[in-house]
């Protein structure tokens, strides 16, 4: 059976039950999130991706409205649910797959419940990998890591577990229909199983993630190795992400990483370093070979119930692919400011 029908019946079958079950308490949270910025490259409004090797801050000398996100949740008493509802061009830029765009509004809607000690999901999640997450406000810097967007997928579809081993150590596996995509489109499943520990001043994550992602001749798996580790110590935090992929289908391979420092201020402000590097070997990621890499410096500071920052970014490449004034790739650099406002509710 497809996993996506198999999907689809447990979302049927939730539906069902649940008016048999007392009406579930729902949690309701969500998030606004603009921001404004200016490239110094100063490229023309008629190129659309005026910022570069970007992702959810692609516009420079206007006020952009990212992501607007409602999330609902349930606890699993015996069935839960989680619904994250999402629109604005951070919506659009995570279903960038031909076709995903029918699906955008929903960024995650899965089923939970509760198999000895083990928590199953079944439906669209967002996925494991990597050191950062969709929504900027949950990250220290606003922009995003090179390795986040080229090295790792948004989310999926299938089904996952996960369970604690104890001492602070958990594991997680998921069967899926593939890398950003709601259904399948190969009837090839990718694996995906992940080993994490935390504790007070650590935080360790290992995912291995493999699966056959093309829909014509050549096949052949494409695999990620992505570790995360984070320590904290006082009101200093260090970081490091790093990914190794290789897509056997297209004879490519890819290198990325990600490096992080965080310093605690008084009155709840923060100032955050971050640099990222990502080697697309073959040119499979990016639609170039080339090396890049980004410097950013994020200054937080929160206003009621949001978070405000200021951020000034460095991306450079050893290719011409950033844009000049007149629209055309040329410079092998830019430099952008930016200022954004997330209000969490």
């Amino acid at each position: 059976m497809r996993l996506s029908t198999l999907c689809a019946l447990c979302v049927m079958w939730g539906a069902i039950a649940a008016p048999l079950c007392a009406a579930p308490e729902v949690e309701v949270s969500g998030l606004l999130d603009v921001y404004v910025g200016y490239n110094f490259n100063n490229p023309p409004a008629s190129s659309g991706n005026q910022n570069v090797v970007r992702a959810f801050d692609l516009r420079s000398n206007s006020l952009e409205m990212s992501l607007l996100e409602v999330n609902l949740r349930a606890k699993p008493e015996p069935v839960g649910f989680t619904v994250t509802l999402t629109t604005g061009k951070s919506a659009d830029l995570v279903h960038y797959n031909q076709g995903e765009d029918r699906f955008k509004l929903f960024q995650q809607a899965y089923l939970t419940t509760s198999i000895g000690n083990w928590t199953v999901d079944v439906g669209k999640f967002v996925t494991a990998l990597g050191a950062e997450v969709i929504e900027s406000s949950s990250n220290d810097n606003y922009s995003r890591s090179l390795p986040f967007l080229y090295a790792i997928p948004f989310y999926h579809t299938g089904v996952r577990a996960t369970t604690s081993l104890g001492a602070g150590w958990g594991f997680q596996a998921m069967v899926v229909n593939g890398w950003d995509i709601s259904e399948e489109n190969n009837d090839k499943k990718s694996f995906h199983v992940a080993l994490s520990y935390s504790s007070d001043n650590l935080t360790f994550l290992q995912n291995v993630i493999t699966g056959d992602e093309t829909t014509a001749p050549p096949r052949g798996a494409r695999t990620v190795f992505d570790t995360v580790l984070f320590y904290t110590f006082g009101a200093d935090k260090v970081g490091v992400n790093l990914d190794i992929g290789e897509d056997k289908s297209a004879s490519a391979k890819w290198l990325g990483f990600a490096l992080y420092y965080r310093r605690a201020l008084p009155q709840n402000r923060a100032l955050a370093l971050r640099f990222s590097y990502f080697d697309d070997k073959d040119g499979f990621r990016t639609g170039a070979v080339q090396k890049l890499s980004e410097f950013t410096i994020t200054y937080e500071y929160p206003i009621g119930s949001s978070v405000s920052r200021f951020e000034v970014r460095l991306d450079r490449s050893n290719q011409p692919i950033f844009l000049n004034d007149a629209g055309a790739a040329t410079k092998k650099e830019q430099i952008t400011v930016m200022y954004s406002q997330v209000y969490r509710f």
